[in-house]
């Protein structure tokens, strides 16, 4: 039984010493989302209606759709058509219900235009107009905007280029997605359509995963940071790489171990010390620290690495239990850690000549260097004011 008893924890151990991946659950989303649809002849009626279907599916399941809700991680949906010139169907407050979305999108999409031009550019103009009107007044402004396209045809010529308006939403933080549909078999147009998308949101419409896609896009959407902080990802500096629910921000003033940790705690509610549980995470700070020009060579940093009542714990939230340190060795600078009673805090020192940073144990109040703080981002399980 003792045993047994160690074994668990010794697991849930391991299971605590894995970063904090993005908020998955769908119902929870908190997003304004602005859906344009080619609604030309070349989308057909039947594409039409698979559209309509697609978009009952996607915010199916329970996602809280309007406002007049006491959870505020609720979604506002608009509704663009396009096709020569775009028509605002909706604005971000007129669907109150799933229900009202879902009837509202089978009633209207499948009317198919008898046009057969059709200009994206007018579709994302419609989009960003309706997101403007949504911010009004500072509505939501803490909310993330994603505008999500169906098209079947791309055309750029002169003032009908999508591009310009397309960069300019995706330059202020909004989220594109593109499904193309693949009516004629024309690759140029699928990968003209595409390139409108954000890193990783172009998709099509024979897609075996096409829903589950779309979700996956919203949930990464839903993730982020607040201003001045970056995002963990699994590659630094790539913006279409996974992300993780971790945000990292480095502090150039100088302190002591201690006076760092709580700066941490009080710059922003649930703030800490940077944890470095895995070697890839331990890189990615270096990175950010050497993409900072306010921290100099050689680069030395405080991390939330500590000693604690004989051990070396990480830091977490405050009123969360520190989590213990695993047996590493392999991130130490060579003849560390030191005594660690009299040293107990941990910092990243850059080694002479060696462009590569290990740990060391310092005096926790008298040693100040530059630090870095960590919190949890903003998604589905996180809503941030």
């Amino acid at each position: 039984m003792l045993l047994l008893l160690l074994l668990l924890l010794f697991s849930t151990s391991l299971r605590a010493q894995i970063d904090r991946s993005c908020g998955t659950d769908p119902t929870n989303l908190w997003l304004d989302v602005v859906v344009v649809v080619d609604n030309s002849i070349g989308m057909t009626q039947g594409g039409m209606i698979e559209v309509a279907a697609q978009i009952a599916t996607v915010f199916g399941g329970g996602t809280r759709i309007g406002t007049n809700y006491a959870d505020k991680r609720t979604t506002r949906v608009g509704l663009v058509t396009y096709n020569k010139s775009a028509q605002i169907q909706a604005d971000l407050n007129r669907f109150q219900s799933a229900d009202d979305l879902f009837n509202s999108v089978f009633q209207i999409l499948p009317q198919l235009s008898t046009s057969n031009e059709v200009y994206l550019a007018t579709g994302i103009a419609a989009a960003e107009q309706v997101l403007n009107a949504g911010r009004k007044n500072n509505t939501r402004t803490n909310y993330k905007q994603l505008v999500m396209i169906y098209a079947s045809d791309y055309r750029d010529d002169g003032e009908q280029d999508p591009r310009p308006t397309a960069q300019r939403l995706k330059t202020s933080g909004v989220n594109i997605v593109t499904v193309a549909f693949n009516q004629n078999g024309n690759e140029a147009i699928l990968q003209s359509i595409g390139e409108i998308a954000s890193p990783g949101f172009n998709f099509t419409n024979i897609d075996d995963n096409l829903v589950n896609e779309i979700q996956g896009a919203m949930i990464q959407t839903n993730c982020f940071c607040h201003n001045l902080w970056t995002q963990y990802r699994e590659q630094f500096g790539v913006v279409s790489s996974l992300k993780y629910g971790v945000c990292l921000r480095p502090v150039a003033i100088t302190a002591g171990w201690v006076p760092a940790k709580l700066a941490c705690q009080n710059m922003i509610q649930t703030g800490y010390m940077v944890t470095e549980y895995t070697k890839h995470k331990h890189d990615f700070v270096f990175n950010l620290i050497q993409n900072d020009t306010t921290f100099p060579e050689p680069y030395v940093y405080h991390i939330g690495l500590s000693y604690v009542n004989g051990g070396f714990f990480w830091q977490q939230p405050v009123g969360h239990a520190l989590v213990p340190f695993q047996l590493n060795d392999s991130l130490w600078n060579p003849g560390y850690p030191q005594q660690s009673a009299v040293n107990a805090g941990v910092l990243n020192q850059q080694a002479t000549q060696v462009i590569s940073v290990g740990w060391q144990n310092v005096n926790q109040y008298t040693v100040a260097e530059r630090y870095v703080c960590e919190v949890a981002s903003c998604d589905t399980e996180n809503y941030c004011e």
